[in-house]
């Protein structure tokens, strides 16, 4: 027998999922990415350097940002390139402007039904209105920084191998600034609100994430290694999913903001740091679903870190100056956190500045093994003992828990 969960709702892309039912007992459950391929790793084969961070943009209007960052910092590190703070700081506050946007969008709008028992946001709306007000503002905000430091909400075009092409005026960087502090109280309390979620999902055994905490220079796990994603992450094609599978030390493991606090807890700003340490206990049960509340935390966090972001630049003032680049042969590997965890981008570059080789590997491909042991887990505790659409409900509410990006993920299958 085989219950099938239909297309996902309430996340981004086309999955669905099987589980797999022998003599009354769940055997199996399975991940279907069925959106269909994108090739994205194809398309950038032979083009010149400089355009390539432009097209990665458009694999993502979510996340383009994290795409386009993951990409120069492959390119740079391929010809052995480094950037001043300035170029740095501007790098981290569009991340940032991503993780207030996602967050935003998957915790008020696609969640938070889940909590007060609505089936969507609209609905929502009518008896909880200031909880959407709240998310759809700090949503705004998220996108006014990405449009500031990419160019335009959706797909910009503005970032650029050593630099800009465009750099933030005072007034923006300000606005930037006031805005931090009045949004606070809106992410303070979603806190509090995801804080009260029940526990489900499977726990990983490791958690992965980069080794600064919005990008980094490699990958950390859990159990203290610090590494390039080829030594120790595999992955692999599935018959039924255009996505790959990974595995960390042939282990199921997770990426994403439950692993970025379990992981990198100490780089945690003041306030953030307070509330993960208040909520450290419940978080380190490992459930999948207190991703959700990870992501909380994140939005605090967010909003500190960008207002400090704000007061160095402020302070050492906007030069605005990029750095020249000369092409030549070389390989290099771009380790960003999108918000959904860690986004890989690794090239290869010929004499001739084109790309020779492209390899990138998503948060959701990264996600997808232990998204199926937390299906097959749910199934298990819940089959037989309820109907068939409260499990369908609560299968739905484990996938979104990751909030999987899926159009992200489908970029390569075995043909």
């Amino acid at each position: 027998m085989i219950l099938e969960l239909g297309e996902f709702t309430r996340v981004e892309g086309n999955g669905k999922a099987e589980i797999i039912i022998e003599n009354g007992e769940v055997k199996e459950a399975r991940v279907k990415i069925v959106e269909g391929p994108r090739f994205f790793e194809l398309l950038t084969l032979g083009r010149y350097y400089w355009d390539v961070p432009d097209l990665e943009a458009r694999i993502c209007a979510i996340c383009y940002l994290a795409h386009s960052f993951a990409s120069v910092l492959g390119i740079e590190n391929a010809f052995g390139v480094k950037v001043p703070e300035e170029i740095q700081l501007l790098r981290e506050l569009g991340l940032i402007g991503e993780i207030l946007e996602s967050h935003s969008l998957h915790l008020y709008l696609l969640v938070v039904p889940d909590l007060f028992g609505y089936p969507d946001a609209i609905r929502m709306a009518s008896k909880h209105g200031e909880i959407v007000r709240e998310g759809l503002a700090l949503k705004a905000f998220g996108n006014y920084i990405r449009e500031v430091i990419g160019g335009r909400e959706i797909h910009g075009i503005n970032v650029k191998p050593g630099g800009f092409g465009r750099y933030p005026t005072v007034d923006e960087l300000e606005k930037i600034d006031k805005s931090c502090d009045a949004l606070l109280r809106f992410a303070k309390r979603a806190v509090n609100i995801f804080a009260t979620q029940e526990v489900f999902g499977a726990v990983p055994r490791y958690h992965i994430a980069t080794d600064g905490y919005l990008y980094g220079e490699k990958l950390i796990a859990s159990d203290g290694e610090r590494f390039d994603y080829f030594e120790h992450i595999k992955e692999k094609t599935l018959p039924y999913s255009f996505a790959k599978q990974s595995h960390y030390k042939e282990s199921v493991f997770m990426t994403g903001a439950l692993s970025r606090l379990m992981v990198k807890s100490d780089k945690l700003t003041p306030i953030a740091k307070e509330l993960f340490e208040q909520h450290n206990e419940k978080l380190s049960q490992g459930h999948v679903s207190l991703n959700n509340l990870a992501q909380a935390i994140e939005l605090v966090y967010s909003l500190e870190r960008a207002k400090e972001i704000v007061s160095t630049l402020l302070d050492h003032g906007i030069k605005g100056e990029n750095v020249p680049i000369e092409p030549k042969e070389g390989e290099g590997i771009g380790y960003v956190e999108a918000p959904r965890g860690v986004l890989i981008h690794h090239y290869r570059i010929d004499e001739n500045g084109n790309i020779a080789y492209s390899n990138i590997i998503t948060p959701t491909a990264l996600n997808h093994a232990l998204m199926e042991l937390s299906l097959y887990e749910e199934a298990r505790k819940h089959y037989g003992a309820v109907d068939e659409n409260f499990l369908k409900h609560k299968l739905e509410e484990t996938v979104r828990a990751f909030d999987p990006c899926i159009s992200c993920s489908v970029h390569f299958v075995r043909i």
